[in-house]
């Protein structure tokens, strides 16, 4: 398990532990206690979006262009994302968010951060990506059962992620051992 940030304990708070998420650094949870602990989620769940951007790769021949990052959904990630990730790139492509009605084509992201809203179509969602190249993210513990690559969980006070690797290498994703050894549990859902 990776190592847990409490916020309250470090003097320059949210924006020092974002610094480090955003500029390379990962953890495995990061604590959610500051002044208003709903923004500073988003915020550290679009760092670790961005990360993700990073530490995964996608098949040869897939796109050579942006990363895109599609936010499905009503909820309160696509903003601090768009933040996070504003003039950034991830393993020399830039990255560009947008949201998306619906997944239509199975090539209109790389990375697929589905939110609440949507979590009851989530097993039709990650059934028509399935053995495509999309990372699906979503923004809630069960997902993880119905087949999503990560998902992000929050006890006690902490922010984490679990990483669905039998999906990931399925859809042809490899996931660096970097972000493997962070997550809460790797595998599949029975592991």
């Amino acid at each position: 398990m990776g190592t847990c940030i409490n916020l309250r304990e470090l003097a320059a708070g949210f924006v020092f532990v974002s610094f480090l998420l955003v500029l390379g650094g990962l953890s495995g949870c990061v604590s959610t206690r500051a002044a208003d602990s709903g923004d500073v989620e988003a915020h550290l769940k679009a760092a670790f979006v961005y990360n993700f951007a990073r530490f995964v790769e996608w098949p040869a021949g897939a796109n050579s262009g942006p990363v895109r990052i599609g936010v499905l959904g009503r909820g309160d990630l696509g903003i601090p994302l768009e933040e996070v990730v504003r003039g950034k790139s991830a393993n020399g492509r830039l990255i560009e968010v947008a949201r998306i009605g619906a997944v239509m084509q199975p090539d209109c992201c790389e990375i697929l951060l589905i939110e609440r809203s949507e979590m009851k179509h989530l097993k039709e969602i990650v059934a028509s990506l399935s053995g495509k190249p999309v990372l699906t993210v979503c923004d809630g513990g069960s997902c993880f059962r119905d087949g999503a690559m990560i998902a992000f969980q929050v006890a006690d006070e902490s922010v984490r992620f679990q990483i669905n690797q039998e999906a990931a290498e399925h859809g042809g994703l490899h996931i660096s051992s970097q972000l493997l050894k962070v997550a809460i549990s790797k595998g599949g859902p029975g592991k």
